[in-house]
C-alpha cells in the first residue's frame, strides 16, 4: 500500500479491503500516468485499512474509493487526503499522515521512491 502524489482517487486492489462496494455496470476505463496504460474501475465505494501506531491499531476509512483490480498495489492519494484537512509530512526516511485534529493516522516508510504505508499485519491463517 503506496501514498501517492499522482493518484487522484484513494485506489484498492482486493474486494475485501471494502467495507460497502457498489459495482458499476460497465467498468469505467482509467489511466496510470507513469505506465501511460490503462485500467479498469469495477467500483467504487467505501474501503479500510487498519494502521499500528506506536502499538495502537487504527482503522482508517476512505470514502468514494475505488475498486481497481489490476493494480500491483492499493494507492492513497495525496490530493483527496488534503481535501479532507489531512496533512502529510516527509522526511529522509518516512512520512507521517496527521489527521485534521494532528493526531498521526498512519506512517508510511520510504523504500526506493516510494513511501509504503505501514499497515497492521493480516492474521496468518491455518
Amino acid at each position: 500500500m503506496l501514498i501517492d502524489s499522482r493518484a487522484s482517487d484513494h485506489c484498492f486492489v482486493n474486494r475485501e479491503s471494502f467495507i460497502s462496494l457498489t459495482l458499476l455496470h460497465q467498468p469505467t476505463m482509467g489511466l496510470a500516468a507513469a505506465k501511460e496504460s490503462i485500467f479498469n474501475v469495477t467500483g467504487k465505494e467505501k474501503a479500510k485499512i487498519e494502521t499500528c501506531i506506536n502499538g495502537t491499531n487504527r482503522n482508517i476509512t476512505f470514502e468514494d474509493a475505488l475498486h481497481i483490480p489490476e493494480l500491483c498495489s492499493n494507492l492513497i492519494s495525496i490530493s483527496k487526503l488534503a481535501e479532507k484537512g489531512v496533512k502529510v509530512e516527509f522526511d529522509q526516511h518516512k512520512a507521517r499522515v496527521r489527521s485534521v485534529s494532528g493526531t498521526i493516522i498512519m506512517t508510511a516508510k520510504q523504500c526506493g521512491c516510494l513511501y509504503a504505508i505501514e499497515t497492521h499485519p493480516e492474521p496468518l491463517q491455518h
